[in-house]
């Protein structure tokens, strides 16, 4: 049985690490190609994604209501990383008119990768500094912070986007 638990530990470690890898390396042949975004569809994933930050705020304050301000803590910071983020993203993507209505020509480059990976490291290393790192519930109010500073960064992505669209629209 040993043998077999110890295993289990290295999965729990192991799959979580992989699915990051799988989602940087998707994300990477998305942010460095151009794509044209249009307007409806650019609010679903921010819209979608706060109500996930929201979701996870509830059910950490239902499973351990005393770490409402850690929680609270972790959302604040989260948020306004995701506000440094989502201004960095969109300083550094190059926006073009698609020649359609109501969208835009968007291209990512390395700087645009190297900011998301490196939002993506502050929430790694906070898990290594957080005291209970090996606790999946201490990590809950830390998972809110994540989420949160995803959510801002799309929101404020979005409202780029948005704006430039509307900028670029021919007349």
């Amino acid at each position: 049985m040993n043998g077999s638990s110890g295993s289990f530990a290295t999965l729990g470690t192991v799959l979580p690490l992989l699915l990051v890898v799988l989602v940087v390396v998707r994300f990477a042949f998305r942010e460095l190609r151009e794509r044209i975004v249009r307007i409806p569809t650019i609010w679903i994933r921010p819209a979608l994604l706060l109500a996930l930050s929201a979701y996870l705020v509830v059910l950490t304050l239902r499973l351990d209501p005393h770490d409402g301000t850690i929680t609270a803590s972790a959302v604040l910071i989260g948020a306004l990383l995701g506000l440094v983020t989502g201004i960095a993203i969109v300083r550094n993507t190059n926006f073009a008119a698609a020649g359609v209505p109501n969208a835009v020509r968007v291209r990512g480059n390395r700087t645009t990768l190297a900011i998301w990976i490196a939002a993506l490291l502050v929430r790694v290393l906070a898990r290594f500094v957080y005291p209970g790192f090996g606790d999946p519930l201490a990590q809950l109010p830390l998972n809110c912070g994540t989420v949160a500073l995803v959510s801002v960064a799309f929101v404020v992505i979005a409202a780029e986007f948005h704006r430039q669209i509307v900028r670029l629209q021919p007349l």
